[in-house]
């Protein structure tokens, strides 16, 4: 949903014909897992990616990729900054001609296989990647640990790869949200690493605040960041989760700038750093967005506050989610309810 170029695994359950974009001919794709190519995900620019039409192998990504790439990197406008994105090439070429250009320099050819024919993805699980999951091998698991905000010390990452030598395969993997999965661990291990992560001091278990909590570098490693997002980011999650309990778990990601690192378009709270006058002095702040998603829940968030301060965000968002949760209709989640409200119903519910 928002990268410049994406993969998205679906299912063929049956054999099906695709056309070759490069000769019109009919290609047989037997029954199994392929790749669907999105195009132009570039949040900070509220736009989410699209679907291309083209369906390939999982073996096929690399080169399709690469091949990608480098149309963009000959055609590209990579003379300005805040055009040199894949989305601003294809709204002059439109994909038909980008997919062409790529498929010049590939082998194989791309092929055209309508979405409605693939097996519907199943919904995916908000928070899904944190606790211990049954893999589909017999016996074998995955944690997902809670790395707060992204942030571990070197002893931290010795430990936890030990872990994974000793009580696993050896291999850890990295998620979107800023933590880890940790796979291949036998049921009679789980609770031993289980204790074992919580000594290193990391987290096997979430609330539905702390699970979706996301972190661009900030100011203290980014030139262009206006704002510590990873220091605030945990002293954010620390006085919400101490103050709320919300049966839906929500997204809150703090990027510290314009170009949007950690997505904050599509979090179900977003915060843009920015300087804030208070008082005549020039402190760290946020601009304030509400109902973004991805996946089933995919779309862009609509900006409510302006410049808060940060001294001022802790309690604004603690009132604006105990609005929301005496407010909501049943079962509703926090994006459904700021998506059925216009920005100035939404200030004036949530300043009251």
């Amino acid at each position: 949903d928002t990268n410049d170029i994406g993969f998205m695994a679906v299912k063929l359950a049956t054999e099906a014909a695709g056309e070759s974009l490069k000769d019109g001919a009919a290609v047989s794709l037997a029954p199994g897992i392929y790749f669907r190519v999105e195009l132009c995900g570039i949040t900070g620019h509220k736009q989410l990616a699209a679907d291309s039409g083209i369906v390939i192998k999982p073996s096929e990504a690399v080169a399709v990729g690469a091949a990608m790439v480098r149309v963009f990197n000959e055609h590209g406008d990579r003379t300005d900054r805040k055009k040199a994105r894949l989305k601003y090439l294809i709204d002059k070429w439109g994909v038909e001609k980008f997919l062409a250009e790529a498929q010049k320099k590939l082998a194989f050819p791309l092929v055209k296989f309508p979405l409605a024919q693939c097996v519907k993805r199943p919904a995916s699980i908000k928070h899904g990647h944190v606790g211990v999951y049954r893999q589909s091998q017999p016996g074998k698991n995955y944690i997902g640990v809670v790395i707060p905000v992204g942030v571990m010390s070197t002893k931290q990452m010795r430990r936890v790869a030990d872990l994974a030598q000793n009580y696993g395969s050896g291999n850890l993997r990295l998620t979107p949200w800023q933590n880890l999965l940790l796979p291949d661990v036998p049921d009679g291990f789980v609770e031993t690493v289980k204790r074992q992560l919580v000594r290193i001091g990391f987290y096997h278990e979430a609330t539905n605040i702390l699970g979706g909590l996301v972190a661009c570098t900030g100011n203290t490693g980014c030139k262009w960041a206006a704002t510590d997002t990873k220091g605030q980011a945990v002293a954010l999650g620390a006085h919400l989760n101490q103050r709320l309990r919300l049966d839906h778990p929500i997204n809150i990601h703090l990027t510290g700038c314009p170009n949007s690192c950690a997505q904050h378009y599509v979090g179900d709270i977003g915060l843009q750093g920015v300087k804030v006058n208070v008082g005549g002095e020039s402190v760290e702040g946020y601009n304030v967005v509400f109902g973004g998603g991805v996946g089933a829940e995919a779309g862009i968030g609509k900006q409510v506050f302006t410049g808060i301060s940060f001294d001022e965000l802790p309690t604004l968002l603690e009132r604006v989610l105990k609005t929301y949760l005496a407010q909501r209709a049943p079962h509703e989640t926090f994006a459904a309810f700021t998506r059925r409200h216009e920005v100035k119903q939404l200030q004036e519910m949530f300043s009251q």
